[in-house]
């Protein structure tokens, strides 16, 4: 499931990225520090809907919907 899909307050385990992902993309994330194997928590999203905000090695990160939708977590989905 992708980043963007985690309710408020679920945690998740960063898997990876999506297959279409360029070189500078990743680069970004790497450097943000949206590692593989490195546990996120989504804390809230903004009214309209983005931003969303996510806490990652504890600091508070905000990612646009569609850059959520380029990290692959696992974690579990709620109903």
């Amino acid at each position: 499931m992708s980043l963007a899909e985690l309710d408020d307050g679920q945690t998740a385990v960063l898997e990876g990225y999506d297959t279409g992902l360029s070189g500078a993309w990743r680069r970004r994330f790497e450097d943000l520090g949206l590692l593989p194997d490195t546990p996120i928590r989504r804390v809230r999203r903004a009214p309209l809907g983005d931003p969303i905000a996510f806490e990652v090695r504890g600091t508070l990160l905000c990612l646009r919907r569609a850059e959520a939708r380029l990290v692959r977590v696992r974690g579990e989905k709620r109903p």
